[in-house]
């Protein structure tokens, strides 16, 4: 497929980039492209001046689009050659830029920290932007896995807001490749208007789920190296005139971290799956989300809206499975359908 001319232009320095000197470069590339036997005289002559010229060439040769010869002659690769190469090039620095935002970002937040002890390890945030920005720096710098808690906090909520497009994408890191993403919802966020909905989004953008009955803070595990916890539901909890008490802490030591990392994992155990494993001759799928849920201590409204029947239903399948395990309680139910295997 051929380019009109006028887009030549538009193409090169989209790739080459849009500052001054890269557009008179895209100009110049474009020009010496045109004629058979480019030289430095003969652009000249065509209008470029010098002093817009000469450091348009020394750009392109850094970038290995053309080669100036000693009497002004200009060398010109193939562009399908050397355009690939450019790209590679560009695609390099991108990752180095990318790596370097990790850093940089947390330079520029522990600058601004309003209290922080150097040698504590800990970086206190006051506010749920300071929360929500450097949830996003930290993720962002990931290389293997995140492990996350969310609790009912003003962060969560702000979470569950998001458009249903955006929970549906994968968590990228470090190298935009996608990370394992583990979390732990505290099992009120379900009875959230539209909660079900953002659960199968997320679900399908690879998030691994599991509830946990009243959970007390959230956080997000980035590898084994950096942790953020936050309690950005219990302003009302502070005392009089605390507006500046913080919200949430970012915790660098390893001893720290390494404990976090124990007690999720400790939590994920004793959480419930939604939709695990399969089903058995003796009890259904269905049966087994609900005993799941019901487990986890969710409502029967939210557990209603989760396996997309009605409350009454819920509430008569629950009286049917306790029947059958021989259970008195719900516990009691959860504890024997774990004695059975189905849990």
């Amino acid at each position: 497929m051929s380019i009109p001319a006028d887009d030549h232009a538009e193409a090169i320095a989209s790739a080459i980039g849009d500052s001054a000197l890269e557009a008179a470069a895209s100009r110049v590339y474009l020009s010496v492209l045109r004629v058979p036997r480019p030289s430095r005289a003969l652009l000249i002559a065509q209008g470029i001046p010098a002093g817009v010229l000469d450091p348009a060439l020394a750009l392109l040769a850094q970038r290995g689009l053309v080669r100036p010869g000693p009497t002004g002659e200009i060398d010109v690769p193939p562009p399908l050659t050397a355009m690939p190469q450019l790209a590679s090039d560009l695609e390099r620095r991108a990752a180095v830029v990318r790596a370097t935002a990790h850093d940089l970002t947390q330079v520029f937040f522990n600058a601004r920290a309003r209290r922080r002890d150097p040698d504590s390890g800990i970086t206190l945030l006051h506010d749920l932007d300071e929360v929500a920005s450097q949830t996003n720096v930290l993720v962002a710098g990931g290389l293997e896995q995140i492990c996350v808690v969310r609790a009912t906090s003003a962060r969560t909520q702000q979470l569950l807001a998001a458009p249903l497009e955006s929970q549906r994408e994968p968590t990228v890191g470090l190298d935009s490749q996608p990370l394992r993403h583990r979390t732990i919802w505290d099992t009120d966020v379900l009875d959230e208007e539209g909660a079900d909905e953002v659960m199968r989004a997320r679900r399908a953008g690879g998030e691994e789920q599991r509830f946990f009955l009243r959970v007390p803070f959230s956080l997000v595990l980035v590898d084994d190296s950096v942790c953020l916890v936050e309690w950005t539901g219990a302003e009302s909890d502070a005392p009089e005139g605390a507006d500046d008490a913080p919200v949430g802490v970012v915790l660098h030591t390893p001893g720290l971290v390494g404990g976090v990392r124990r007690l999720f994992e400790r939590l994920w155990e004793l959480s419930s799956p939604v939709d695990r494993g399969s089903v058995t001759d003796e009890v259904d799928r269905r049966d087994l989300t609900i005993l799941r849920l019901l487990a986890a201590g969710v409502a029967d409204a939210s557990i209603a809206r989760q396996t997309g029947v009605s409350q009454r239903t819920v509430e008569r399948r629950i009286r049917s499975l306790l029947d059958r395990l021989g259970a008195g309680t719900r516990f009691q139910a959860g504890a024997q359908a774990v004695r059975r295997g189905w849990l």
